[in-house]
């Protein structure tokens, strides 16, 4: 599922590499989310994982760490809002950034773009550890 996905999307590519997830786990939870409410069986989910027909034991154990992942990033984003190292205004531009994505993903992203947008996590990343002031 991911790799149709990334072959179509080199955001996605950038993105998904600079995240706390492996391919085979977004796989996973992107299989049990979508198909899971579509009310597809764990037989047959496991049978459509990009690297082919896995077992339960390593599909539940792939979707196990994608959620404990994706877990662990709430809680990173709200540790730092608690702590008030994100402010609302940068919430509020990551907000907006990423509703601009949503309504980009089914056409071509220019390189530019992606470069952009890599430019602009960096860039909170930097005013955030003071190595930049702006």
């Amino acid at each position: 599922m991911i790799d149709d996905l990334i072959d179509d999307d080199k955001l996605l590519e950038i993105i998904l590499g600079n995240s706390h997830f492996t391919k085979p786990q977004i796989d996973s939870l992107m299989l049990a989310f979508q198909y899971r409410i579509e009310g597809y069986s764990l037989n047959e989910i496991i049978k459509m994982r990009d690297s082919g027909p896995v077992s339960k034991g390593s599909y539940l154990r792939t979707l196990s760490q994608a959620k404990n992942n994706f877990r662990k990033s709430l809680n990173t984003l709200l540790l730092v809002i608690y702590l008030g190292v994100l402010d609302t205004n940068t919430i509020s531009s990551f907000t907006d950034l990423s509703e601009r994505l949503n309504s980009l993903k089914d056409i071509e992203i220019p390189v530019e773009v992606v470069d952009e947008i890599d430019d602009i996590i960096n860039e909170i990343c930097d005013r955030i550890t003071g190595d930049k002031v702006i």
